[in-house]
């Protein structure tokens, strides 16, 4: 029996984290009708659904309950979401398509308030993965401290939060990346003279940056955490 299983983990448990991980890519997706809206949202839920299959093994490997499996479904549930949304070509490469450039911008601006929400999104979620890791990991230097468990666990502990940190600098890279068509989109408004346009994505790049800048405190406190549980 493996250590998985041996955590109560059955086989059984582990088809179903995958069935739910289907399931989401699947359902979310069945009613859209729009190719290219369907292949974003085909990317940001199977993302998302593996990840919350992977994380939720992650959870009861390192706490064998309940709990733990909870935590790490959370922890796992945003794995490739941002990515996985921009995959494709950007509608800023698409100039060429179309036949008037105030229609491209305005596909451009629609693109970069998407980003900015789901962005936000994104930090909001980490907010609550950091939190409940804050406080678990506080619980578990404590419970190491007086004995109670051994360094393996904080280790386990330790590597979903590297995993977390991995996949947070990954969306910041993203994100800089889209940042920086938004601001070669902008240049090409202001070159133009379409100024309402100009001024609808300096905005957007102001609100993306404050998300990046969110983004980026938060890895530094996911850091401090894993420091917490070094043995």
């Amino acid at each position: 029996m493996n250590s998985l299983s041996g955590n109560g983990f059955s086989k059984t448990g582990m088809a179903v984290c995958l069935a739910l991980a289907m399931s989401l890519s699947a359902t979310g997706c069945s009613n859209i009708h729009d190719d290219s809206t369907r292949t974003k949202t085909e990317g940001t839920l199977t993302g998302a659904g593996v990840g919350a299959a992977v994380g939720a093994l992650l959870g009861l490997a390192i706490g064998g309950n309940t709990e733990g499996t909870l935590l790490g479904a959370a922890i796992g549930a945003g794995v490739g979401s941002l990515s996985g949304f921009m995959v494709g070509k950007h509608v800023a490469d698409k100039k060429a398509e179309y036949a008037r450039r105030e229609d491209w911008l305005d596909d451009c601006i629609d693109h970069a308030r998407t980003v900015t929400a789901e962005s936000k999104k994104k930090n909001d979620s980490l907010r609550q993965k950091i939190a409940a890791l804050d406080k678990e990991s506080k619980e578990l230097q404590t419970a190491y401290k007086k004995k109670q468990i051994k360094s393996q666990q904080l280790a386990k502990e330790r590597k979903s939060i590297e995993s977390l940190q991995k996949e947070t600098s990954d969306n910041i890279k993203v994100l800089k990346e889209e940042k920086a068509k938004q601001l070669a989109v902008a240049k090409d408004a202001k070159s133009g003279n379409n100024t309402k346009e100009a001024k609808i994505l300096d905005a957007e790049i102001q609100k993306l940056n404050k998300e990046i800048k969110q983004m980026e405190d938060s890895n530094k406190k996911l850091a401090n955490i894993s420091a917490r549980l070094a043995v």
